[in-house]
């Protein structure tokens, strides 16, 4: 058997991501602790529980990881970084911290899983939140262009006005399946609360 760093990269090249927290907890439970094995994957691991919707676990994880490493390792930082947006609720800020850093062949795909799920759940959580909403605002909170959201939100069934206001069409509590996302449900739990975003704007429902 590999090393974990072994382990996980060929789950990475498989497309299997969601086996990535369990294999690092599991390896790090045998080695009795991540710091006792040179090179852990730590970034991986930390998005491996944020793939999932765990970001508690998410975040003990990083708290785990030894200081050198927190305060020296960049890409475990760039995690860092996207994962404090997300525990407080600030969906720009998640996009913004994504787009920020140069991932490595390692977390790169695992990151763009995660924003295409935070994003499924984030338009799920709007359309949930709003009867009307202005299409700059949803462009803010997916961390794309007015263009890319206007056809996300018309994509959703969604009516687009001349004057750039969304009305909102909610689907069916059966259809909310269709996004094909196993993760959306619980990364839901932490984003709650949309209307915590500076949107006086749009009528809540």
């Amino acid at each position: 058997m590999g090393s974990v760093t072994e382990r996980v990269d060929e789950l990475v090249a498989s497309g299997d991501l969601d086996s990535i927290a369990g294999v690092c907890d599991e390896a790090e439970i045998i080695a009795g602790g991540a710091g006792n094995v040179p090179d852990w994957p730590h970034a991986a691991h930390v998005l491996g529980w944020m793939l999932g919707g765990d970001l508690e676990r998410a975040r003990c994880v990083y708290e785990r990881a030894p200081a050198t490493l927190r305060d020296g390792d960049a890409e475990l930082r760039a995690v860092h970084a996207v994962l404090v947006p997300m525990l407080h609720r600030d969906y720009p800020a998640v996009h913004i911290a994504a787009n920020a850093h140069q991932w490595s062949q390692r977390c790169a795909p695992i990151v763009t899983s995660l924003i295409e799920r935070y994003r499924a759940a984030t338009l799920d959580l709007l359309e949930r939140a709003y009867t009307t909403v202005q299409c700059a605002h949803v462009a803010s909170c997916l961390g794309v262009t007015t263009e890319e959201a206007a056809a996300q939100g018309i994509g959703a069934g969604w009516t687009l006005g001349e004057d750039g206001m969304f009305a909102v069409v909610r689907r069916k509590v059966e259809d909310v399946g269709t996004l094909g996302v196993d993760a959306v449900a619980k990364l839901a739990e932490y984003m709650t609360h949309v209307t915590d975003f500076n949107g006086s704007d749009e009528d809540e429902d």
